[in-house]
Formats: C-alpha cells, sequence, structure tokens
C-alpha cells in the first residue's frame, strides 16, 4: 500500500464514519437529541444543543470503517488482476 492509497482510504474512513452517523441519527429519529453513531454509539445529543463525543469510540468507529474500505480496495485489486 502506497502513501497516497493509505492517505485516502483515512479520509474516505473519516467521511464514511460521519455519514454512517447521520444515517443511523436519521434512521433512529435521532437527529436531534439521542445517541449516533455506527457501529459504536459514540455521539450524543439533546434538543437544546448541548451534547457530547466520546473519542475513543470515535476512533473506534474511524478504524472500523478503514479495515471495511481497505478490504474492499483489496477485493477490487484482486478483481482486477484476474
Amino acid at each position: 500500500m502506497t502513501k497516497k492509497s493509505f492517505v485516502v482510504i483515512l479520509i474516505l474512513s473519516v467521511v464514511a464514519t460521519y455519514g454512517a452517523t447521520l444515517v443511523d441519527a436519521l434512521i433512529s429519529n435521532t437527529l436531534l437529541g439521542g445517541e449516533a453513531g455506527f457501529p459504536l454509539k459514540f455521539s450524543s445529543a439533546t434538543m437544546f444543543g448541548s451534547g457530547n463525543t466520546n473519542y475513543l469510540l470515535m476512533s473506534l468507529n474511524i478504524l472500523f470503517w478503514f479495515i471495511v474500505l481497505f478490504g474492499i480496495w483489496k477485493l477490487i485489486k484482486n478483481l482486477q488482476k484476474k
């Protein structure tokens, strides 16, 4: 893996983490208040604007999406070889 592909996958994993959190909040109807994050709930908010973020769980979410995207990238590379 080159540095460029590592950085691209890392940036995509951060985007995927925030995208999955937004989708999770919309599906569970907790956009204005409640917990959100997929697969681990790392963000909680209230309807009045306060909230907190568990940065350890957020880092684990980013790592999860990095592994998923890396696996997809390797699968695509293998399919291109054949």
